[in-house]
């Protein structure tokens, strides 16, 4: 399984876990988050849901998140996406 340095990931439990379920925990190095192809997606999610906004709950938030993720999927070739996408380079 590959993980990013994210604290959560390093913990004790989580290790115990991957060591008595056969599962080997591979670490990206950190500050390098073009390893991991999820990346690029996190720019567009940015731009388009959290710019410039002001929720006054994290119910509004995750609303919002599954709005744009629902348009997201209907528009995934559009070209403000694929813009924003390219933003970051996966390799």
């Amino acid at each position: 399984m590959i993980l990013d340095n994210f604290s959560p990931h390093l913990h004790h439990k989580v290790k115990e876990w991957a060591a008595a379920n056969n599962v080997e925990l591979v670490y990206t190095p950190t500050y390098a988050s073009w390893p991991n192809q999820i990346e690029c997606h996190f720019g567009p999610l940015r731009k388009f849901v959290l710019e410039g906004s002001d929720f006054a709950k994290h119910q509004d938030l995750g609303l919002a998140i599954q709005a744009y993720l629902r348009w997201r999927n209907k528009n995934k070739r559009k070209a403000i996406i694929l813009r924003e996408q390219n933003k970051i380079k996966v390799v």
